[in-house]
């Protein structure tokens, strides 16, 4: 009698552990492939200086610089871009709270430095002024 439950038991038990394992593994695709996409970052982001650098903007290395001052380091990237202003932002939004930056007013502030993403209009598009400097003392 034991062997005959054995014998029906483990056939139900083997299915339902199978069953189990094709749901774990389907479910959680199945949530994360409904989410909507805010947005996508590539595998990996390419960096100038400790500034990340959006795959799409062109650094204009005559007009780029950095150095390092009494105060603390001063670096200055010069960037072109067909990107929408709000786009560019949206990016250094998601990206610079994952490297430590907290935003602040219109900066991103790390301990005694911050970051500014300022843009301005040109006949051929924007021109993005990415920059970290020291805090200035007030």
């Amino acid at each position: 009698m034991a062997i005959l439950t054995l014998k029906t038991a483990l056939p139900i038990r083997i299915s339902a552990f199978l069953v189990i394992l094709l749901i774990s593994n389907i479910l959680p695709k199945l949530v994360f492939a409904q989410q909507p996409d805010t947005i996508s970052f590539p595998d990996t982001i390419s960096f100038i200086d400790d500034i990340p650098v959006m795959e799409t903007m062109n650094v204009e290395p005559e007009f780029s610089f950095s150095f390092d001052s009494p105060s603390g380091r001063i670096i200055i990237l010069i960037a072109t871009s067909d990107d929408k202003k709000e786009s560019v932002a949206q990016f250094y939004d998601e990206v610079m709270p994952q490297f430590g930056w907290m935003i602040k007013d219109s900066e991103y502030v790390r301990g005694p430095e911050k970051f500014q993403l300022l843009s301005s209009n040109n006949e051929n598009g924007i021109i993005w002024r990415l920059s970290i400097t020291p805090i200035s003392p007030e």
